[in-house]
Order: structure tokens, then C-alpha cells, then sequence
């Protein structure tokens, strides 16, 4: 993820958390609003008891790779709140966690396949009989 992808500031999560909207489950909370820009950013909050620094910062590692994943909407700040569990949890099932907030809180973007539909047979081009 890039760095201007990143929240950072406490000003910023204390507006998130009073006027965004949120989903939840088991491992994670997402909180999110618009911000106007034209990019998305992402902040990850790790309290102490999820675990020590190293268990915090690989859990905001996986976080933070699971989000990059996903093709999300553009100006749209989150803020992903870890739950008790997810210090303990595999990559996969916070990538899961992660996928299913973003979908219920509709921030994926649904972008068609760059290269569009692949040829049809009758498409094929012919050689000349000879």
C-alpha cells in the first residue's frame, strides 16, 4: 500500500468514528466516510491487547496487504478496527474478514476485465484455400 493510501492523524479517525457508517464480524470493524478525494485511504487501529508490538504490526501488515488486493472505490476513507481474535488468526482468514467487509460496505469497485471477452470460434480469422 502506497503512503498516500494511508490515514494517519487522530483528527481524521475521531470524524470516521463519529460520522461513518460501520460493519462488523468476527475479526474486524470497518468504519467509513467519504473524503472527496481521488484516492481511497486506509487506517488500522491495534490496541495492546491483540498482542505484543511484533503481533500488532505483522496483524497491520496483513491488513494492509489484503486491502491493497482488493480493487476499491475511489475517495472513500476506512478505518479497520482489529478485534480480539485477529491477533491469532491466519493471513486467509483476515483477507476473508477483510474482503467481506469491504463488499457489505460497498467499497469494491467492479471493474470489467481489461481485455474484455476472449474470441468466439466464428471469430477466428481464415486461411485462404489453396
Amino acid at each position: 500500500m502506497q503512503r498516500r493510501q494511508r490515514l494517519t492523524g487522530s483528527k481524521r479517525f475521531s470524524q470516521i468514528h463519529v460520522e461513518g457508517s460501520s460493519a462488523a464480524n468476527r475479526l474486524l470493524v470497518i468504519r467509513y466516510l467519504a473524503n472527496g478525494l481521488d484516492c481511497s485511504r486506509f487506517g488500522f487501529l491495534v490496541s495492546k491487547r491483540i498482542g505484543n508490538a511484533a503481533v500488532r504490526n505483522r496483524v497491520k501488515r496483513r491488513l494492509r496487504e489484503a486491502v491493497r488486493l482488493n480493487p476499491v472505490k475511489e475517495g472513500w476513507d476506512a478505518l479497520f478496527i482489529v478485534r480480539r481474535g485477529a491477533g491469532t488468526a491466519k493471513y486467509q482468514e483476515l483477507k476473508d474478514a477483510t474482503d467481506n467487509l469491504l463488499q457489505r460496505a460497498n467499497l469494491v469497485d467492479k471493474v470489467p476485465s481489461p481485455t474484455g471477452p476472449g474470441p468466439t470460434v466464428d471469430q477466428t480469422p481464415e486461411s485462404p484455400a489453396n
